[in-house]
């Protein structure tokens, strides 16, 4: 089999948000941003990398400063993993958890959401190890299928709309289908979230989050989407572009941002988006 290389960009934006604050944040390849940088030159990765977002929820004037922890968090356990790759928790969500928790109080009530993906690095029976993708809240990763030519999203929403469908399908002695999730059009307190990482050191008060965790065989020309509710809330996938291998990835993130501020909505949220296609050596 052949080994996948990645190819990466991102985008964010300030957009019109209407408290003209940026709370995005992302982490992209080494490092984490949080300011309105555009779009990203184009990064190659041959081994291991790691995407991620955190959207900083604006119920909080503060909320940046959860979702700039948060990056900050996955920036350092990435880095303490490639620098010793044998540990048995990789990315352990529970450490960006406590760091999130215990910002100072000033900070008390600012949350953030995440999106994560990374592919870890491959031992020496793997050719491609599987992608790994974590998530809490309602940011969000899709998966491009070369071979159907179509955008998914794979992460289920931690919200009240979601937990209520699972609360149904369990009424009725079923497992809820992925397709009854994440569904638009409801009214707005059905999406408020029931998961974040909110900054409250009294673990009595914030225990833990729900996060789910779950892995991605990919292949050649396959891509994923990592986002921020400013992205799909205003385009839904089936109106992204489709992608094949000669694709611009910078091209295909300005068209994206082009829909976002020609979509009903405006542009009134913050939006970040990386996009991450998968290639034959």
């Amino acid at each position: 089999m052949t080994r996948l290389s990645t190819t990466i960009c991102a985008m964010t934006f300030q957009g019109n948000a209407s408290n003209r604050l940026q709370q995005d944040a992302f982490f992209f390849v080494d490092d984490y941003y949080q300011e309105a940088i555009g779009i990203t030159p184009v990064h190659r990765c041959d081994d291991a990398f790691c995407v991620a977002v955190s959207d900083g929820v604006a119920e909080s004037n503060l909320s940046q400063y959860a979702s700039l922890k948060t990056v900050k968090t996955v920036k350092q356990l990435w880095q303490n993993y490639l620098d010793n790759s044998n540990q048995s928790a990789v990315m352990d969500i529970s450490k960006i958890y406590e760091k999130v928790a215990t910002l100072p109080k000033r900070f008390y009530g600012a949350s953030a959401t995440l999106a994560l993906v990374y592919r870890p690095l491959a031992k020496a029976s793997e050719t491609n190890p599987p992608i790994v993708i974590k998530h809490i809240g309602d940011s969000r990763v899709y998966h491009f299928s070369a071979m159907t030519k179509t955008w998914r999203c794979i992460t289920r929403d931690h919200n009240l709309l979601n937990q209520l469908i699972d609360e149904k399908a369990e009424n009725e002695n079923r497992q809820a289908d992925f397709g009854e999730y994440n569904q638009d059009g409801m009214a707005s307190p059905m999406y408020a979230l029931t998961d974040c990482l909110i900054a409250d050191s009294d673990l009595d008060n914030n225990p833990m989050p729900t996060f789910d965790s779950q892995t991605l065989k990919v292949s050649s020309d396959d891509c994923l989407v990592v986002c921020t509710d400013g992205v799909h809330d205003l385009v839904p996938c089936d109106k992204w572009q489709s992608i094949d291998k000669h694709t611009d990835l910078q091209a295909w993130l300005k068209q994206l941002r082009k829909q976002i501020y020609a979509s009903e909505g405006r542009a009134y949220d913050n939006a970040t988006a990386i996009l991450v296609r998968f290639d034959e050596h």
